[in-house]
């Protein structure tokens, strides 16, 4: 079973291996699964199907789908359900546009502060995203591209912007799953390499232009070819969708 429709790629936790709180280990695993696509744009599940899945209590399962929510990465449904937002493609321009101010900002801090040893690192990864690209494995090559990104971002010791180029990214990798899934990974550009030849330069500028490209190009596709759900409400609507989806949550407590 795909995961359009089942949460079969979550795995339940193993609790010899937590580190930390119960809700915040079922965070960061449905925190990753958004991320990297294992959660599917219009995917809806209960707080008892996760529950389930993760093998604990509903309590902290609600706990980490109530932060989830005000990260914008999850909406409320009715009967305390829960589902991956679609995209509309003003919502997707909006979030390429902080993206490219904030990733752009975290680059240049980054390649301030870099290491060989993480340009080493860094080479590794991209090697293996581009590994992944003639066996079209779409799972894999977005999986090594958040760790290109997060390995770099990480270098900035940014306390402030990086959890919110976390939520960002949040919010788009559901979607971006589904893109390549639909289009494959074979006419995925390779913008990474000039993004390591800039760092490599001890180049900030020219390292930030070439994420902002990055982001750019492939935005630039996805805008020309993917299917965008329609945004009629505006941000009258918008507003008034907020308040009933707080109103719904106060329910939960």
């Amino acid at each position: 079973m795909s995961s359009h429709n089942s949460l079969a790629l979550i795995r339940p936790l193993d609790r010899a291996a937590l580190n930390g709180k119960l809700h915040d280990e079922i965070y960061l695993t449905l925190r990753q699964a958004l991320i990297v696509g294992d959660l599917m744009p219009g995917q809806a599940f209960s707080i008892r199907t996760l529950a389930e899945r993760f093998g604990t209590s509903l309590i902290p399962v609600r706990d980490a789908l109530r932060r989830l929510l005000a990260e914008h990465a999850l909406a409320l449904l009715q009967h305390r359900t829960f589902c991956v937002p679609k995209m509309s493609r003003q919502r997707f321009q909006e979030l390429l546009q902080v993206r490219l101010t904030l990733e752009s900002m975290l680059t240049r801090r980054a390649a301030e502060a870099m290491t060989q040893a993480t340009i080493r690192e860094l080479e590794r990864i991209n090697a293996e995203m581009q590994d992944a690209v003639p066996a079209n494995e779409v799972r894999r090559y977005l999986i090594a591209n958040h760790r290109f990104h997060f390995t770099l971002y990480g270098a900035a010791n940014s306390l402030a912007v990086f959890p919110m180029v976390e939520s960002l990214w949040m919010q788009v990798g559901p979607f971006l799953n589904g893109v390549f899934t639909l289009a494959g990974t074979r006419s995925a550009r390779d913008n990474h390499t000039q993004v390591l030849k800039a760092l490599r330069r001890g180049d900030p500028v020219s390292a930030a232009d070439a994420v902002a490209k990055d982001l750019a190009d492939a935005a630039d596709v996805i805008l020309a070819s993917a299917e965008f759900v329609v945004d009629e409400e505006g941000a009258h609507g918008r507003a008034i969708r907020g308040r009933k989806a707080a109103k719904r949550t106060e329910e939960m407590r």
